[in-house]
């Protein structure tokens, strides 16, 4: 498993460990889920766009994907970091469509974690999401301003 690395997996698998054990209502469960899909928006998009793999990294405070020596663009780069959230939101809409048909509470909780997972990774601060889109938009806007 060449493209997986954690960091400190002693700390990451106890917390894993510790999260699943103490879950006795299922919440850590589809939030993991909500998260493991959010990924896969990441790595499906960079897979379309670098013909390769990545390389996802563990660690206590989430997964996530390592460009490495990867040169992208400032619009491939925003699509890869979109990439995620879009997966979560478009989780949730579907689950929600579903709702209409067949209404569980489980159903519900997939979709307010998915939803819940694409808003707070938006936020622009430190290793999100929405960090890397905030610092692209700003430079095409600074980009426009000269010229």
């Amino acid at each position: 498993m060449r493209n997986v690395r954690a960091r400190q997996p002693v700390i990451f698998l106890a917390f894993l460990f510790w999260a699943l054990y103490t879950d006795h209502t299922g919440l850590v469960r589809i939030g993991l889920l909500a998260a493991v899909l959010h990924e896969c928006g990441h790595v499906l998009v960079w897979m379309a766009l670098t013909r390769t793999l990545p390389v996802l990294q563990l660690s206590a405070f989430g997964i996530g994907l390592e460009s490495g020596r990867a040169k992208l663009g400032p619009g491939r780069t925003f699509l890869l970091a979109a990439a995620g959230p879009l997966m979560n939101f478009l989780l949730c809409g579907l689950t929600l469509l579903c709702m209409n048909r067949r209404a569980s509470y489980w159903g519900f909780f997939f979709a307010a974690a998915n939803g819940l997972l694409g808003l707070f990774n938006l936020l622009p601060f430190g290793k999100l999401d929405g960090k890397q889109m905030w610092r692209i938009l700003a430079g095409w806007g600074l980009h426009l301003l000269h010229k």
